[in-house]
């Protein structure tokens, strides 16, 4: 994807309750809470790397949320489309 096919303001491309489209709650995205287990096996490199994302300061995490909370709303647009 080149930088030209982002929007220019990221935040307009969020849903406005990304929690909801993640299915966990804001305790559980900001790692206050513990995500339960949905029985179902985890893609283990993605998941070390979320492990290591919720290690970094929340200023860092931030974009790198917003993004990921991006190409899940699209996905959903495209699927209702």
């Amino acid at each position: 994807m080149s930088p030209s096919q982002f929007p220019t303001d990221p935040t307009t491309a969020l849903p406005h309750d990304p929690h909801q489209v993640l299915g966990l709650s804001t305790d559980q995205l900001l790692g206050v809470e513990e995500v339960k287990e949905i029985g179902r096996n985890r893609d283990s490199r993605l998941w070390l790397r979320f492990c290591q994302l919720e290690k970094l300061p929340s200023a860092q995490r931030k974009p790198i949320v917003q993004v990921i909370d991006a190409f899940l709303e699209r996905e959903k647009l495209k699927k209702a489309s």
